[in-house]
């Protein structure tokens, strides 16, 4: 099984100069930018707890 290069370069965090981070949770990080608006990163993060659930 292969995998594509875009799958094997995922990224866990995050460093966004200029911008507050506001909250990072267990799967989504929460930046804050101009003018009242926030911006939203989903990541593949998981915890130690997560299950994997297989395919049905």
């Amino acid at each position: 099984m292969s995998t594509s290069p875009v799958a094997s370069s995922s990224a866990s965090t995050f460093d966004l100069p200029g911008l507050s981070l506001q909250h990072r949770g267990k799967v989504r990080d929460v930046y804050r930018l101009p003018g009242e608006r926030l911006l939203m990163i989903a990541s593949d993060r998981l915890s130690a707890f997560d299950v994997v659930l297989p395919d049905p």
